[in-house]
């Protein structure tokens, strides 16, 4: 089965409804109206949708993803990779970037790729690559797909968990990779009850099934997993069997019984399925939705000036008058709408302030405890080993603090977000409802209220701030020089201990300081921006208003010949809108068939 064929015939249709509706925009010169279609048409066309693939060091990520592709595109080693995310996503041609810590980019030929993902190629990243970004002709990627390949959880080299760990706020689904020989590992079940906290859907996988030849063996092992996976979770899981080094032969081969025997078709049709129906359909509802609403805007448009046309020249002018003053009452509600949004904003970030003194109490006691005890248990070390227990002390106290407290507050804030923001596009459409009403009023114009869909944000978070994470302590500045070197043992541990203690609570108002500046930053960008889009639409309402009916005065100047010919327009028009409502209504049956 070829994966998103469902989704991408919907979206075919759909694109293609946008396209006409943007002709018929074009023609009436609504502006407005012909930039927020080719707006949904270019979100529909550019949905991203991350599939990542997760799993400890050398469950066979990379074999599974070129097994997917049909080709031998990622390197596979015996050695870790090295902590490199890379993502691949469509593209015409075969197109391999490696984009770099300060952002610059190089192209690079599929052979040269492991020069940056391995560890041998690239030693500790020494390198300075952020991630790899690889442009594939191949079915699995088209729709917004983008499969990620992260580096192996559990290998040797720290940064690779840290890597993956750091991308699981981005994940929207994931395949899970487990092996068949060995099973499921202490280590694994630790990171999947981390995964399981950031994603919804997860795709159990066995793989290297053909390292179990015998059937019962293979059955065994895959309910041995699931036992141990469902004990871990709390719910019931199922676990999908696989060899992605057959698929991948089968494949390269051309032996369809191969690929069969891999069990990947089986996993093809359900990654299908979950994309189309519970991904898939949730987008294309809400394009939907929205060019609905936009072809009723551009029905009423015509309505209108249809209306205006067929008015008096002085009760025309009468009613453009009394338009003109609801506007003017608008324009007030919008300043009072911003200043609610003003008002909310600040509210969140007093109760980010609050939740931030409470961390600063919490842990700075707890820390000097802690550190305390390491320091007085470790006293038989030498200086150099002793430095390093502390630094380890901290890293675990510290960060394992803070890391764990912005995850709790970034889904708090989430939630503060999307209920401010709804509140904020209910008052929103409600000033749009009133413009319509009133200009509908005037002219005695039936409506078919259609309601369009805000989306708060594209990947169900507020805006994220791309950088460095915080560098929560300098334990080297916080060392004096002389501790480390010509002091006698104990004094030199008792003098670290006292360094540390005596910058730590700097340290910690330092990095507090750096997480509200970088909430405040993303909370403030992504209400800015949804603010926008919500003006710009009650702004586009507006002028399509307006700009009915400054044609219909115009053409009360013209002749009765060019009034005529103006009206003959609008009924070619109308009738076109018509055929338009046909093809989206059938659209609509279409899409609840999903």
């Amino acid at each position: 089965m070829v994966m998103l064929d469902s989704f991408q015939a919907h979206s075919r249709d759909l694109l293609e409804g946008l396209k006409d509706l943007e002709g018929l925009s074009e023609l009436r010169g609504d502006d407005g109206i012909t930039r927020t279609v080719a707006e949904l048409a270019e979100k529909l066309a550019s949905n991203s949708f991350y599939l990542v693939v997760l799993g400890e060091f050398k469950r066979g990520k990379s074999t599974f993803i070129n097994s997917l592709l049909g080709t031998k595109l990622l390197p596979t080693s015996v050695v870790p990779l090295t902590s490199i995310v890379t993502i691949l996503y469509y593209g015409e041609r075969e197109k391999i970037e490696v984009i770099f810590l300060d952002d610059t980019r190089k192209e690079t030929k599929r052979e040269g790729l492991p020069d940056y993902v391995t560890e041998k190629g690239n030693p500790g990243n020494e390198k300075k690559v952020k991630r790899v970004e690889i442009s594939y002709p191949s079915d699995y990627l088209k729709g917004g797909v983008h499969i990620i390949d992260t580096p192996g959880v559990g290998s040797i080299f720290e940064d690779n968990t840290k890597v993956t760990y750091d991308f699981l706020p981005k994940v929207d689904a994931a395949l899970f990779l487990i092996s068949a020989d060995p099973p499921i590992s202490r280590a694994e079940l630790d990171f999947l009850k981390d995964v399981s906290k950031y994603v919804n859907k997860i795709f159990f996988i066995q793989n290297k099934i053909d390292y179990i030849p015998d059937e019962d063996d293979r059955n065994e092992s895959m309910m041995f997993s699931r036992k141990v996976i469902e004990d871990a979770l709390g719910s019931q899981v199922e676990i999908y069997p696989l060899s992605a080094k057959m698929a991948l032969t089968g494949k390269l081969n051309k032996d369809p019984e191969l690929i069969e025997a891999s069990y990947l078709p089986r996993l093809d049709s359900l990654l299908a399925d979950f994309l189309t129906r519970e991904k898939g359909k949730i987008l294309l509802q809400s394009i939907y939705k929205n060019a609905r609403k936009l072809l009723s805007d551009e029905e009423f448009a015509i309505q209108l000036e249809q209306r205006a046309i067929a008015t008096p020249l002085e009760e025309l002018e009468n009613k453009i008058r009394l338009f003109e003053e609801k506007i003017e009452e608008i324009q007030d509600e919008k300043q009072s709408n911003s200043y609610m949004f003003e008002v909310e904003i600040k509210r969140i970030m007093d109760g980010l302030d609050r939740d931030l003194e409470r961390l600063r109490k919490r842990v700075l006691p707890k820390l000097y405890d802690e550190l305390n005890d390491i320091g007085k248990s470790h006293r038989n070390l030498d200086i150099k080993e002793y430095i390093k227990v502390i630094e380890d002390a901290l890293r675990k106290g510290i960060v394992k603090t803070f890391d764990e407290w912005i995850m709790k507050e970034e889904e708090k804030l989430n939630e503060d977000y999307s209920r401010i923001s709804r509140q904020y596009s209910d008052r929103a459409n409600k000033i749009i409802d009133i413009l319509v009403k009133a200009s509908a009023e005037l002219f005695d114009i039936q409506l078919e209220y259609v309601k369009g869909e805000e989306e708060l944000s594209t990947d169900k978070r507020f805006y994220y701030l791309l950088g460095d994470p915080p560098r929560f302590f300098d334990l080297a500045g916080a060392i004096d020089f002389f501790s480390r070197t010509f002091l006698p043992k104990g004094l030199s541990q008792a003098k670290v201990l006292r360094d540390v203690m005596k910058k730590l609570p700097e340290r910690i108002d330092a990095n507090c300081g750096r997480v509200r500046a970088d909430f405040m930053y993303r909370i403030r960008e992504s209400f800015l921006k949804f603010r926008w889009d919500l003006n710009s639409k009650i702004d586009a309402t507006t002028e399509s208003i307006r700009q009915a009916l400054n044609k219909a005065m115009e053409m009360k100047k013209n002749s009765a010949i060019e009034m005529e010919k103006r009206q003959a327009q609008l009924k070619e028009q109308q009738e076109r809108l018509e055929s338009l409502k046909k093809e989206f209504g059938a659209m609509e049956k279409r899409l609840a068939s999903l």
